[in-house]
């Protein structure tokens, strides 16, 4: 008989498990910690889903693999596997390849719809992209190299091979492949592309492609690419009717020519824009289609059944889930004797008020699209800063001279605002935010490592092993490849002196409410400050388009082609530049300094261009 005492004890434990036991009961009774293994729920959670549906549901097997080009370069590609091909029962196949500045995994939801109906595939990264070394458009995108690939493949019919290209993937790679292999394919897919390079009318070299489909969204933004205002008119464009040998305007979804002949030639025009044809139901059903209709031996499965949706659902999980991870895991570490010392209170506002207040807030969210189309244009027309050995992207390269024009700007605004408004208030360097001894910001840089690297770990792991990443749309986290971790710490500064500045005007200068409203009203605020202009820009370009109009920034095919790629270029900021306004609020009332909120933003965005860049020149030591 045991006393009420006795009954109470806790039976003896090997040493270590009452301590991690109430490690444990610790974290799952204190929210912020809830938080953070919710986040890691749903990157791992998510990326399992991913990679479920990304093997067609068992359907197929996906391996990553290194092709050795002729010419010495390295061509990433996922082989899409279905379980029907063997050595004993060859399956048709397809190389496929993405578009400029893009990656193989952009194709993947069309990749896993064909693997589905029986075909391989081999998607691969282009020259200069992705997990692939060389500069863009070396040895025709790598185009030919995959072809090659494709066709020493024990598991491929040879005399059943199709080409899918998106954008550049098209006119670059699947063009190159199909010239240099005349009797090794059997059929293309032009994915928002075209044969020849964007704007050229000379289709003499490319008459002889074998039977060709073309995939012009109706809203394209760039149009300019067949010489035509708006995708609606892609029937009358003086690049395809050539090639379709009629005078007349295509008829859109009516085969032209003979398949079995080699002849036929096909437009499809569904509602969509071009970077959503890698997300688009109707283009990706389209190539279903056409490969279906020139290759034979595929399964027949109708091309609107389709399952990659629920393979976005869960890589766009995935991205929340990184999202979150960073308030979350940020608000635990700040609570440990590691990080207690960064932990201060908000110092007093002494910022603008009043009118003066809503007059900052419009500057703020103006400046940057009163910038953006001009920066793009001259980029690409006729380049302010050409792609080099330390700043190798092209793209990451526009935003960069964006971002530090943008910063320059804010930056003078700051100093003009401080002495002719609120130094009469009596605003020092404290009250903006931005005092800090040098231990302090060592100590900030160690936070904010301390924050992303959980994130990058897990997504390393999860591309390696499932061969998925973190992606909502045109929204993507990629691991880095070394190559890539050289161009990224190269970017660090220029756009740091962007985003401190901006962490300074929301600290300093445009508080809502002086300070006094709660978090998640502050960062609402902020993040309509930052991103309504982004919005205005881009509803001034969609509209018109989705209306039925051509680009209202372009007069030309070529100012309209640089306009129509800074709107697509503008889409990913309508997530990120909320992500950044709210992480900018969070961290400054959490430290009562702008460095730790600006240091995160600026390494985090970072590491978002320089994962998915195009190089344009490579890298010595890559």
């Amino acid at each position: 008989m045991t006393t009420s005492l006795e009954s109470s004890v806790e039976p003896a434990r090997p040493p270590g498990v009452g301590s991690a036991a109430r490690g444990w009961g610790s974290w799952l009774s204190d929210r912020t910690k809830i938080l953070v293994i919710v986040a890691v729920a749903m990157m791992i959670l998510g990326s399992l889903l991913a990679r479920f549906v990304n093997n067609g549901g068992g359907e197929a097997s996906v391996n990553e693999v290194t092709i050795f080009g002729a010419s010495g370069h390295q061509i990433s590609a996922y082989v899409y596997t279905p379980s029907t091909a063997s050595a004993a029962h060859p399956a048709p196949g397809i190389a496929m390849w993405h578009g400029l500045n893009n990656q193989k995994e952009y194709m993947s939801n069309t990749a896993l719809e064909l693997a589905r109906r029986g075909f391989v595939v081999v998607s691969a990264d282009q020259t200069g992209h992705g997990s692939s070394n060389g500069a863009n458009q070396d040895a025709g995108c790598g185009g030919p190299d995959t072809l090659t690939y494709l066709r020493n493949l024990p598991t491929v019919d040879t005399t059943r091979v199709g080409l899918v290209g998106m954008s550049q993937g098209g006119f670059c790679a699947a063009t190159a492949a199909a010239l240099a292999q005349p009797d090794g394919y059997n059929s293309i897919f032009y994915m928002e592309s075209e044969p020849n390079r964007p704007g050229d009318p000379d289709i003499t070299p490319f008459t002889n492609l074998r039977n060709i489909a073309y995939n012009i969204g109706t809203w394209t933004e760039l149009g300019g690419m067949i010489l035509v205002g708006k995708g609606s008119d892609a029937s009358v464009s003086p690049v395809l009717l050539p090639l379709f040998g009629t005078q007349e305007p295509i008829t859109p979804g009516q085969v032209y020519g003979s398949i079995p002949d080699g002849t036929a030639r096909i437009l499809y025009t569904p509602w969509e824009e071009h970077a959503l044809s890698t997300d688009s139901p109707a283009a990706i059903g389209n190539a279903v289609d056409w490969m279906q209709q020139t290759l034979t031996g595929a399964s027949g499965l109708d091309s609107s059944d389709q399952v990659w949706p629920f393979k976005l659902l869960g890589t766009a999980v995935a991205l929340a889930g990184a999202f979150l991870f960073l308030f979350a895991m940020g608000g635990v570490l700040l609570r440990t004797r590691a990080f207690a010392t960064l932990v201060r209170p908000v110092p007093e506002y002494r910022g603008l008020t009043g009118p003066g207040w809503w007059v900052g807030a419009f500057i703020t969210t103006a400046v940057g699209p009163l910038l953006y189309l001009e920066v793009w244009k001259n980029m690409f027309l006729t380049p302010w800063m050409a792609p080099n050995s330390l700043w190798p992207q092209t793209f990451t390269n526009v935003y960069m001279v964006w971002a530090v024009l943008v910063g320059l700007i804010a930056w003078a605004l700051i100093g003009f605002n401080h002495i002719v408004f609120t130094r009469k208030q009596g605003a020092t360097a404290a009250h903006y935010g931005i005092t800090e001894s040098t231990h302090g910001l060592g100590r900030t840089a160690l936070l904010v490592v301390a924050v992303l690297a959980p994130v990058y770990v897990v997504l390393d792991v999860v591309a390696a092993v499932w061969h998925v990443d973190f992606r909502a749309w045109v929204v993507t986290l990629m691991p880095m490849s070394p190559a890539r971790w050289d161009a990224f710490v190269a970017y660090l500064v220029p756009f740091a002196s962007y985003f401190l500045a901006q962490g300074i005007i929301f600290a300093g200068f445009l508080r809502w409410r002086a300070g006094k409203a709660p978090l998640w009203q502050e960062m609402l605020v902020n993040s309509i400050v930052m991103t309504l202009g982004a919005l205005a820009w881009i509803l001034l370009c969609y509209v018109p388009l989705l209306s039925g109009g051509t680009i209202v920034f372009g007069s030309d095919p070529r100012t309209a082609t640089a306009a129509g790629l800074g709107g697509i270029y503008y889409l990913p900021l309508l997530v990120l530049w909320p992500l950044s306004a709210c992480l900018y609020t969070f961290y400054f009332r959490k430290t009562g300094r702008v460095f730790a909120g600006a240091f995160l933003v600026t390494v985090f965005i970072v590491w978002m261009l320089a994962a998915s860049g195009d190089f344009a020149m490579w890298p010595i030591n890559g």
